[in-house]
């Protein structure tokens, strides 16, 4: 089991409270990222994908994907973790903004849900370290110049 998951399987921080894009995913955003996730394209993702800054670059694990955006979570170093210690797939859920974490073979000889995490196509200030960095509250930031590959 990964850890920094909630009740509804998101990878958090403790140091957060909201739902907003990029922070921590609410059980509707769960709901419909389980029952209607859209087109879900795997992505090659690891720990050291993940910036410092929350920036995440998506990298299609197949070459037919196209261009993903570069993406942002509230909590680098809690993602970090988590995909250190993943051994499964990962899915960018263009609909939702969304990744999904997947592990290998379920019950069913499926795979499972492992994880969700809610990303934004903007910045915004970091919830991690017992204090919000750059601010008062996470509010969301200006673009990222360059987010497609």
């Amino acid at each position: 089991m990964l850890r920094h998951l909630a009740q509804n399987d998101s990878v958090r921080s403790d140091d957060c409270s909201r739902f907003a894009a990029g922070h921590r995913v609410h059980w509707i955003h769960a709901k419909k990222c389980r029952q209607e996730p859209g087109q879900a394209v795997e992505v090659l993702l690891t720990s050291g994908d993940v910036g410092d800054d929350g920036w995440v670059e998506l990298r299609p694990a197949f070459d037919y994907a196209g261009d993903l955006p570069a993406v942002w979570t509230h909590a680098p170093g809690a993602l970090r973790e988590s995909l250190a210690d993943h051994r499964g797939r990962v899915y960018w859920l263009a609909r939702w903004h969304a990744l999904k974490l997947v592990e290998g073979e379920g019950g069913d000889g499926g795979e499972r849900d492992a994880g969700l995490v809610n990303v934004a196509l903007q910045g915004g200030d970091l919830c991690e370290g017992g204090s919000v960095r750059g601010g008062d509250a996470c509010e969301s930031g200006p673009a990222r110049g360059g987010t497609s590959r």
